[in-house]
């Protein structure tokens, strides 16, 4: 499986990682521009940007970005005088191997929009849907009981119905917020 492809299993999946891309490589390194990762937020490295001596500062810098949401330009650089460009705003951390080298990785966060469940198809449901996908938000509607589980909202928008169940299903999921717009 390609990183490209494992991305989009973790997109579609909901799960946060971050996506490493080494942008500039300076000999001795073993990694090249181009080369990439996916990490977990469980340390977790499926890819390749750079040996065992880079590695634990990609994983420590790699969760920092997670845990704030911002993009993360890594510089791996070996103590004393390496010819890299500056990089304003950049992480800059020192090299451990003796062997030398430097390198530049783009630590990119991807982090799954809130998901908010709407159960119901009335004009509020419709609504409610358009301005939480202008907001930022993933939506799910149908009107079955099920189908909350990683929800961090849900809406039933009925007519009446199977609302008892629905709230239960959430509830059962759980899921924090919920909210009951019944309409007879």
């Amino acid at each position: 499986m390609t990183i490209a492809d494992r991305a989009r299993q973790l997109r579609h999946d909901r799960n946060s990682f971050v996506h490493a891309t080494v942008v500039r490589a300076q000999h001795p390194t073993s990694a090249q521009a181009g080369d990439e990762a996916i990490l977990l937020p469980d340390g977790t490295i499926e890819g390749f940007v750079g040996g065992q001596c880079a590695q634990s500062s990609v994983r420590k810098a790699a969760l920092g970005a997670l845990q704030t949401g911002q993009s993360v330009l890594l510089r791996v650089l070996p103590d004393g005088d390496v010819h890299f460009p500056d990089a304003p705003g950049a992480c800059v951390v020192v090299n451990p191997c003796l062997s030398g080298g430097a390198l530049e990785i783009f630590l990119a966060p991807q982090i799954p929009s809130p998901l908010v469940r709407i159960c119901g198809d009335t004009p509020i449901a419709r609504a409610l849907q358009q301005v939480c996908v202008v907001l930022g938000y993933e939506v799910r509607s149908d009107d079955s009981a099920t189908g909350f589980d990683g929800a961090t909202a849900a809406v039933i928008a009925t007519h009446g119905g199977a609302e008892a169940e629905m709230i239960r299903a959430a509830l059962d999921a759980g899921v924090g917020y919920i909210l009951s717009l019944i309409h007879i």
